[in-house]
């Protein structure tokens, strides 16, 4: 059974049009909610318990449990995907308060970015982690909803922190490449630590490529030999342009690349992107 988007809420799977919610679940669901987006390859859920013990993480800075163990978890995705059909795009919520959890899955969509991609520099700064930590995944972060915004024709906008640190975009983790050597912001400038990001590291490292996870300065963005960016949904996305200023050549011979040429065969192999799935 084919479907474009399906919703399991309340214990049962629906169409989006046959999703009620009560006046109580409403009302607690606009404090926003937690949540992790996972997706496919080959039919799996990719890194699922990686993203399942981040979510619990994102919830205790809420001083709450997540409502629903790995098993069961996994028992709803494995179900989602096999009614969907197709290679799948999936999201899962808890609502503060509630503890209601929702997920949604969609069709995984296929983007085509070996040219590469346009981005920007947000205007908005990152939150101070001292006031939201960077970790704290949740659809209510005034920050990253602001930046969104502005982001226009870009595929996405890198946010700075409050020292004007290189932090991340606003769905997805930045690399660099200088001389050979690649460098991503480290979790302690105020990044969410994303998975693709800790997979591409490991596999740089695999590959021989020399790789720093440090702070960054915005001027070594703008002068990098290559830029690219990591996310769940896509993986790996070469960056041709920043705003109206910089240009990079992608294509064979870069080191972003080598990265993309390898990347799924990679976490394909990698045990612990499919642990606790059969």
């Amino acid at each position: 059974m084919s479907q474009s988007v399906l919703i399991w809420y309340d214990g049962i799977f629906l169409e989006p049009e046959d999703l009620r919610l009560s006046f109580g679940d409403f009302q607690k669901q606009m404090y926003g909610a937690v949540y992790e987006t996972i997706r496919t390859y080959d039919g799996k859920p990719f890194a699922l318990k990686k993203h399942f013990d981040r979510m619990k993480r994102s919830l205790s800075y809420l001083r709450e449990e997540i409502s629903i163990n790995f098993r069961n978890f996994l028992k709803i995705v494995l179900d989602g995907i096999e009614k969907l059909g197709c290679e799948s795009r999936i999201q899962a919520f808890q609502i503060p308060r509630s503890g209601k959890i929702f997920f949604i899955f969609s069709q995984l969509k296929s983007i085509d970015v070996s040219q590469g991609v346009r981005i920007g520099i947000s205007s908005v700064r990152k939150a101070d982690p001292l006031s939201i930590p960077p970790q704290l995944k949740m659809t209510a972060r005034a920050d990253i909803l602001l930046a969104r915004i502005f982001i226009k024709d870009s595929y996405d906008n890198i946010m700075l922190g409050p020292k004007g640190q290189v932090c991340e975009g606003t769905f997805s983790n930045v690399f660099i490449v200088k001389k050979g050597r690649i460098v991503t912001p480290s979790t302690d400038s105020g990044i969410l630590d994303g998975v693709t990001r800790e997979n591409v590291i490991a596999l740089a490292k695999e590959l021989g490529i020399p790789i720093e996870e440090r702070w960054m300065e915005l001027k070594e963005l703008i002068n990098a030999d290559e830029v690219f960016l990591t996310h769940t949904s896509v993986g790996i996305v070469p960056v041709r342009g920043i705003e109206e200023k910089v240009l990079f050549e992608t294509g064979t011979g870069t080191l972003t690349d080598e990265l993309r040429r390898n990347f799924e065969n990679f976490i394909r192999e990698r045990k612990e992107n499919w642990e606790g799935i059969s």
